[in-house]
């Protein structure tokens, strides 16, 4: 059954979805962004439930939102060598501009690495409102809402500015919210128990060294400094000048109330970046055909979904789980649950850096993203229904349904536990032992 669905998928793929071009890129320049791009305005049409269904259960996992940068290096690395370069004498005119504004984005930065900013907070708030008025029944008076975030205070307050939202739309509401390591095993699996394939190492370090080559074509020393060779001379890189301009160039989109414009690179500059970030999202998710298993963390999200649904339908019980964690989480969700955009990777490192001909990472771990299941059941029985939401737009899985957007839950159940169950039979996670922290995961 599942290699039917896969040759469907395959068959219908591109008679459904169009190819993204590099002209739709450069005309939302937003979307080269990857991870750091802001949360859109999605619309509030959906497609209407069949007859006499109503919602009553959300289940969601939303990544935290805009934040602050992790880390304050790409200053720490421009700052010392430009104020040398202004002492000398060997600034450009726009590197003398571009200095002033490193200085005021640092001095707006310094102490907040990886903070949520205001806007992140906004994103939720936003995200609330609309889910609260789409779906109104949900969150009546005595239904049970139940929020769980990971140990990072970005998700944590993230999480607190939804659940703030909600009850402002509703002050009768009662939001139960946790947040801690105990949480782990469905907020921000581990992959402790995946084990290496042979060959895979060697996948992802393709990818790494076609990250590298890419990263380092990018030269912008010859606009900030009036002799390019005064980076090298100082024992700096000229490709991790242009990255470091390029870091700081995606965090102001967080930030909107510093005003200032970091953007020194060209078109094709931009591009080259974002063709990078795309590659590293494949990477460092590890859906990329051959790499080491890692996505199959996402299973035990998805069991934990699967299983609080059921509960909320064997107890008649209304209302929503809340989930918020981080983009090193959403894509991997997206991934395994196949939903369009984020099903299908080449394995082939020729087609790689066109990989965004159906992939756009901005497109699945933009701030703020979300994964929702709405569920539907109708008073006079039968089936309960279920739709996909990504970023609150409706998408297609590989589950078959003759009413899309909306499938049967059996339907859905079936295919996925089947799914996890052939492809790992190994239980990946233990509730009882929370997941070893990983700074290079969590700092997304």
């Amino acid at each position: 059954m599942k290699k039917i669905c896969f040759l469907i998928l395959l068959l219908v793929a591109p008679m459904v979805y169009a190819q993204t071009t590099r002209e739709d890129l450069q005309k939302d320049k937003i979307r080269m962004l990857a991870n750091y791009a802001p949360y859109g305005k999605p619309s509030m049409k959906q497609t209407p439930a069949p007859k006499g269904y109503k919602p009553f259960y959300i289940s969601h996992y939303a990544r935290h939102g805009s934040r602050h940068l992790i880390s304050n290096s790409a200053y720490h690395y421009l700052i010392p060598l430009m104020e040398k370069a202004e002492k000398e004498g060997q600034l450009t005119d726009l590197g003398k501009t571009m200095l002033e504004r490193v200085r005021k984005g640092y001095a707006h930065a310094k102490g907040k690495g990886g903070e949520l900013s205001l806007l992140g907070g906004m994103q939720h708030e936003q995200t609330a409102r609309r889910m609260y008025k789409k779906y109104p029944q949900v969150f009546r008076k005595d239904n049970i809402v139940t929020a769980y975030a990971s140990y990072v205070d970005r998700s944590r307050q993230s999480m607190e500015h939804f659940c703030a939202e909600l009850r402002r739309m509703n002050p009768k509401l009662q939001i139960s919210e946790y947040s801690g390591k105990e949480y782990s095993y469905f907020v921000r699996p581990g992959h402790d128990s995946i084990g290496y394939e042979s060959g895979s190492k060697a996948v992802k370090r393709r990818a790494e060294r076609m990250e590298d080559s890419l990263k380092h074509t990018v030269n912008i020393s010859d606009r900030i400094f009036k002799n390019p060779k005064f980076v090298t001379d100082n024992k700096k890189k000229h490709y991790l000048v242009a990255h470091s301009f390029h870091e700081i160039y995606k965090s102001m989109y967080s930030l909107p109330e510093v005003g200032l414009d970091f953007n020194v690179f060209t078109d094709d500059e931009l591009f080259t970046y974002f063709k990078m970030f795309n590659i590293n999202w494949m990477e460092r998710t590890y859906v990329i055909p051959g790499e080491p298993p890692f996505y199959k963390r996402a299973y035990a999200t998805l069991k934990n979904m699967i299983s609080l649904a059921d509960e909320a339908i064997r107890q008649g019980r209304d209302g929503a789980t809340l989930r918020f964690g981080h983009d090193t989480f959403v894509m991997p969700l997206a991934y395994v649950l196949g939903m369009d955009g984020c099903a299908e990777f080449s394995p082939r490192e020729e087609d790689w850096e066109e990989s965004y001909k159906y992939f756009v990472a901005a497109d699945i771990v933009p701030m703020a993203a979300n994964v929702q299941m709405i569920f539907y059941k109708n008073k006079k029985g039968g089936d309960i229904l279920v739709k996909f939401l990504l970023q609150e737009k409706e998408k297609h899985v590989p589950v078959k349904t003759d009413m899309w957007p909306y499938y049967r839950w059996s339907d859905v159940k079936d295919y996925y536990m089947n799914l996890m169950e052939k492809v790992s039979p190994i239980e990946y996670v233990n509730p009882d032992k929370p997941a070893t922290p990983d700074d290079k995961e969590i700092n997304t």
